[in-house]
């Protein structure tokens, strides 16, 4: 196989994990926020807190991965 299909097939691996890490953070930063909440009986602060916790890192982990596919696009395009 060549070395650009292989390139390729590790973007597209790595794209496809993505959405289920938004996904999982949000659904985990909610889920402790509800067991804080049935806890300490301050429903739905703690949870609304944490689900805005799991937005900020399932984003964060999308940011990551884009700037990390655009430093090895400008890599690639230097090496052509």
């Amino acid at each position: 196989m060549k070395e650009e299909n292989k390139k390729y097939l590790r973007q597209i691996a790595a794209a496809s994990t993505i959405g289920f890490q938004v996904a999982f953070s949000i659904f985990i930063g909610l889920g402790i926020g509800v067991w804080l909440d049935s806890r300490f009986g301050t429903f739905p602060w703690l949870a609304l807190l944490f689900m805005v916790f799991g937005i900020a890192a399932g984003f964060l982990n999308y940011y990551r991965f884009a700037v990390k596919q655009q430093k090895e696009d400008e890599k690639d395009s230097k090496k052509e």
